[in-house]
């Protein structure tokens, strides 16, 4: 009786196995990224690939740290389950099948609440707390975010460089921080909804003596609050 089992479990396999080779057409790459929805910002993720409807392909991709590209191979005309990962972000998980022009795709994920920091890419007048024009643009999408999820609160966090004086480069990021906040009030955010707060040059992200990384230094984050 156990032999027979055995036998028809392995018939079942086969069986299985074949109804997927079937369905299958030819191998093509599925290309893509993932984004931040909150700023379109490339996330480096985790991407589980399995095959419907049986998941006898079961595949794990990462998507890279600097520009959120994935690629990877798939069957033509064969639907697949994709869950889509990243440490402080919402996962996701969508079907897909590769049909004719469908192929780059985009996967945006949500940030996941408290504690999460955004990059944002905003440039000021050097020394100075004047927003340069060239960053309306982040500035606008923050904005849509705070509109699209009503209930988000975040805080504004300002870093300068850490060379200078330690109490100047507290108040450039204390005004600069504010800035942005009256940018985004400006454009109808409540103000309750964003905290702000100044950390001058005790956060450096690096302490080399280059030019990239003293830019790199002198930022400014949101760090959500609430989403709900």
């Amino acid at each position: 009786m156990k032999g027979l089992f055995l036998i028809l479990n392995f018939i079942l396999i086969f069986s299985i196995q074949n109804a997927e080779a079937q369905l299958g057409g030819n191998w093509v790459d599925l290309e893509g990224k993932v984004i931040s929805k909150a700023l379109e910002a490339p996330i480096e993720a985790t991407l589980t690939l399995e095959s419907l409807p049986y998941g006898a392909d079961i595949r794990v991709f990462h998507s890279d740290e600097e520009t959120g590209d994935f690629s990877f191979k798939i069957k033509e005309n064969k639907a697949y389950k994709i869950k889509v990962e990243s440490k402080g972000y919402i996962s996701l998980e969508e079907e897909i099948k590769i049909e004719d022009e469908n192929n780059p795709v985009v996967f945006s994920l949500m940030p996941s609440g408290e504690g999460t920091i955004l990059r944002l890419d905003i440039n000021f007048k050097q020394s100075k707390a004047e927003i340069l024009e060239e960053s309306y643009k982040e500035l606008d999408k923050l904005m849509q975010m705070l509109k699209e999820y009503p209930n988000m609160e975040i805080q504004l966090e300002g870093h300068t460089d850490f060379r200078g004086s330690a109490s100047a480069n507290m108040r450039l990021s204390e005004k600069r921080v504010n800035a942005v906040k009256s940018y985004l009030t400006s454009k109808s955010v409540d103000a309750k909804r964003i905290k702000t707060k100044a950390f001058g040059g005790t956060m450096p992200l690096s302490r080399e003596n280059t030019e990239e990384a003293k830019l790199n230094n002198r930022r400014v984050e949101a760090r959500i609050l609430k989403t709900e």
